[in-house]
């Protein structure tokens, strides 16, 4: 094409024009943003308290608590007592127990935290208390919505050797549960080494 002719000078502006006008409306427009993806293992109900939080609630209140270390002789004779504090604690999340005990006349105290992990479909619960500066950490399961929970998790002796642990948490009524605690012994066989029994206090 002549551009050096009248329609030649009007095709080459009307070219220019174009490109101009579409130059403008990508400026626009501005930058594509990419396409969020929603996060799947993220939903507004796995924050949520659900039955097996709304279960653990139910423990909520004032216990007396009976140990026994039922791998010593005369395990009844020797129990000891103390009180204990459940409470419901991050809008129904979790549980905190708090215990006071005198075992074999010196005063022990403790704390438990309990919940369930909606993500990881599992049981979850972190223990300290005054015999140690170590803090045990426990997961599991349950097969019957939460009235047995089976922890298991892994502690350390005053040697600082690693052990098993396995704690069972069975609920026998609205006013009652039972603890037991149990590890690997000298052969490698497992065997429960204290009992709790908390009786909700009237």
């Amino acid at each position: 094409m002549n551009f050096a002719s009248p329609c030649g000078r009007r095709a080459l502006l009307a070219a220019l024009l174009f490109f101009a006008a579409t130059a403008v409306f990508a400026q626009d427009r501005g930058p594509q943003k990419p396409e969020v993806t929603p996060d799947t293992h993220r939903s507004a109900d796995a924050t949520k308290p659900g039955p097996e939080q709304e279960f653990l609630a139910k423990r909520a209140g004032e216990y007396i608590r009976t140990i026994k270390f039922v791998a010593q002789p005369n395990a009844d004779a020797t129990a000891s007592t103390g009180t204990s504090k459940i409470s419901v604690v991050l809008g129904g999340r979790f549980i905190v127990e708090e215990n006071d005990d005198t075992v074999f006349g010196r005063p022990v105290s403790g704390t438990r935290i309990y919940g369930f992990n909606n993500i990881a479909k599992q049981y979850e619960a972190v223990s300290m208390y005054t015999g140690s500066t170590a803090i045990v950490f426990l997961t599991g399961t349950s097969s019957d919505g939460g009235k047995t929970i089976d922890l298991t998790g892994v502690t350390q002796n005053h040697r600082g050797e690693k052990t098993p642990l396995h704690s069972i948490i069975r609920q026998v009524d609205d006013n009652q549960f039972i603890v037991t605690l149990m590890s690997a012994g000298a052969d490698g066989k497992e065997a429960a080494f204290q009992e709790t029994t908390y009786t909700r206090k009237k």
